[in-house]
């Protein structure tokens, strides 16, 4: 997470919930995390936003492609807890 609070309001990272799901953009998971142009990665957030610089938010990545062959959509029950019926 950024130091930039109008950024975090910006992108919605402020409002970001243990167990969302969330797509990464340009962020390739398949052997290790590394930027790639175009790559696609879906995680689950499962720790909170640190005042130590990348420390946070923390996702655990569930699948990623090299390619753009992973589609987003918006949802505001796009959290687990929906998916597990907990919530």
């Amino acid at each position: 997470m950024t130091g930039d609070e109008e950024a975090n309001r910006e992108f919605g990272l402020n409002k970001l919930r243990f167990g969302d799901i969330v797509l990464l953009r340009d962020c390739d998971n398949t052997n290790g995390r590394q930027y790639l142009k175009g790559s696609v990665s879906i995680g689950v957030v499962v720790h909170s936003d640190c005042i130590k610089s990348g420390h946070g938010p923390g996702i655990t990545v569930i699948m990623s492609s090299k390619s753009t062959k992973i589609k987003g959509i918006e949802s505001q029950d796009a959290n687990i807890a929906c998916y597990l019926g907990v919530k």
